[in-house]
């Protein structure tokens, strides 16, 4: 029985009151078998009273406490009764402990704000006796040690879990810049990880120094298949020849990302990966034939990410091909990207994020768009969605989202500096968009803009597939003026316009409310009624979402946009911090 059915209610309260009931019975039986006592003076037969009286509470009150434990009794064994029977409590533990692992994994990965992986995991342990008892006793949950976990949860962490092979993140949160000191604690927290080398699974740590990294090579690690350096300050490590790296442990070595670390490029650690990640090299940075070495040398690969600047090559370079690669992040000159990926096949790629630098290269559009395409011809589908963020007037970037049961986490993303924006957006229309055309397109406009907005709207004329438009800290009034009317080309821009979301922008409210009103058919002098289906109008916005700091918005006018769209179709909040 559910405890919070009325049946199980009402069982209560009627077992409380007959209870009271019989005591009352019981008192009255009593009082009626003994004999009247004399007439006492006035002052004895008070007292008499009040200790019939006392008695009596007492023994409601003994009763009462009595019901009442009887009736936490009988909850506690209906909730227990209740719980058995969510078919969540009926699952194996296996895979109970595997639905809460991957549940929380996207706290491991992202890091971004308390609580962490573990802290969760310890909240988890709150909803039930079940649920703690299983979570305490399956050691794998507990096998996550986070440096932003207070001491007392690394402790109970290491213990619950038990033997069993630990993953350690031993950096602060965000990227690893130039510093001149590790994180308060974190030299604590890195000698309480070196005692459980012998149990690492992977690792993520920063290195002080070029002593810390090879004092961490030189650690017994038979377990380990990750292994991540982040250094504060870059260094270069020297391996002497033929040394014995882990004590000879031999670790299955599957990951290694090295930022702020070089290592001989020869070395045999980079042999056979599946994940690779190179970063903040600068002039440690492997040369680009190197780096293909690395790549022949990983037949296995399947997630690659590099973010540095190659130190030249070999003018003609063996082709190979990477058969199991689905991941690649490349930020790199357009140039480098372009003569690293030349010799290289990838039939299994789904996903390309490539952050080029155009600003020392011949290499501009539609060329470049032309060549990505061509070889990453497997990436691209018919059947995609774009989003376009414009970041200034030498930066760009677009994300191409293909969508269908054959093409689930397929992606294409390109991020162009050093040339000019429009020009790398007239090379998407005259390649990727002139032969597939998006389902939709989305529009982003990233903070103060040093280009003409006009200009850029007037790119898209007879391209209806625009159906949402984001700004943030930017002039949006040539957009609203765009949106409000005929273009040349077509009845309305963006004529299949569905939302619009406004983040501290500078406007003119009238402008937006114009807008509005225009779209659905207002006449401004009359007021007249709202005509979602009038002739030539475009189909009603579903969202308009805007958000400004305290004060600044005109609300009489938000308020009427809003009486147009619905309540369900607006937003509005004062949430932005100057």
């Amino acid at each position: 029985m559910n405890p919070a059915t009325p049946a199980a209610v009402e069982s209560a309260v009627n077992i409380l009151l007959q209870s009271i009931s019989d005591e009352n019975r019981n008192v009255l039986e009593a009082n009626s078998s003994r004999k009247l006592p004399r007439r006492r003076p006035d002052n004895e037969t008070q007292t008499g009273l009040l200790e019939h009286v006392d008695k009596y509470a007492r023994a409601i009150k003994s009763t009462l406490e009595k019901v009442q434990s009887q009736l936490f009794a009988k909850m506690s064994a209906l909730h227990t009764e209740h719980n058995k029977m969510i078919p969540f409590h009926r699952l194996p533990i296996e895979l109970f402990a595997r639905i809460i692992t991957e549940a929380l994994k996207p706290l491991q990965n992202l890091r971004l704000s308390r609580p962490t992986y573990l802290g969760r995991l310890v909240t988890l342990c709150q909803v039930s006796k079940q649920w703690r008892d299983v979570i305490n006793g399956t050691a794998s949950l507990w096998a996550s040690i986070d440096f932003l976990d207070p001491t007392a949860i690394t402790s109970a962490a290491i213990s619950r879990a038990a033997g069993y092979p630990l993953n350690i993140i031993a950096v602060p949160p965000g990227p690893i810049s130039v510093a001149s000191r590790a994180p308060d604690g974190l030299e604590e927290f890195t000698n309480t990880a070196m005692a459980l080398s012998t149990r690492w699974r992977s690792i993520q740590i920063v290195v002080p120094s070029s002593e810390t990294a090879l004092a961490i090579m030189n650690t017994p690690a038979p377990l380990l298949q990750s292994l991540e350096l982040k250094s504060i300050t870059k260094c270069r490590l020297q391996f002497e020849e033929g040394a014995i790296l882990f004590q000879g442990t031999g670790p299955q070595l599957r990951g290694l990302g090295l930022h702020g670390v070089a290592i001989p490029w020869d070395s045999y650690l980079l042999r056979d990966l599946r994940y690779i990640s190179i970063s903040n090299m600068e002039e440690l940075s492997p040369s680009r034939t190197e780096i293909l070495g690395i790549l022949r040398a990983c037949p296995g690969l399947v997630e690659l990410e590099l973010s540095l600047e190659p130190a030249g090559g070999r003018k003609k370079e063996t082709p190979f091909t990477l058969t199991e690669l689905r991941s690649l992040s490349l930020s790199l000159s357009t140039r480098s990207t372009f003569k690293l990926l030349k010799p290289i096949h990838l039939p299994s790629i789904q996903s390309v994020n490539l952050n080029l630098d155009s600003n020392s290269d011949d290499y501009h559009s539609p060329s470049l768009m032309e060549h990505m395409q061509t070889r990453f011809s497997n990436v691209f589908t018919a059947s995609y969605t774009l989003l376009i963020t414009f970041f200034g007037v030498n930066e760009l970037s677009c994300t191409c989202k293909f969508s269908g049961n054959l093409c689930a986490g397929k992606e294409f993303k390109i991020t162009v500096e050093g040339q000019e924006a429009m020009a790398t957006l007239q090379g998407l229309f005259d390649t990727v968009f002139w032969r597939f055309q998006p389902e939709f397109t989305e529009l982003y406009f990233d903070r103060p803009l040093d280009l003409d907005l006009s200009t850029v709207l007037s790119m898209f004329d007879g391209n209806n597939g625009v159906k949402n438009i984001m700004a943030s800290k930017c002039d949006l009034n040539p957009l609203l003026t765009y949106v409000s009317g005929s273009t040349g080309y077509d009845d309305w821009g963006f004529p299949r316009l569905e939302g619009i979301t406004i983040y501290d922008c500078e406007y003119n409210p009238s402008d937006l409310l114009r807008m509005v009103e225009a779209r659905y058919g207002i006449e401004e002098d009359t007021g007249s009624d709202i005509s979602h289906d009038g002739p030539g109008l475009p189909p009603p916005l579903k969202w308009i979402i805007i958000n400004h700091a305290p004060g600044e918005a005109d609300e009489d006018i938000l308020g009427q946009i809003k009486d147009i769209l619905g309540p369900d179709c607006f937003e509005f909040e004062e949430t932005v911090e100057r």
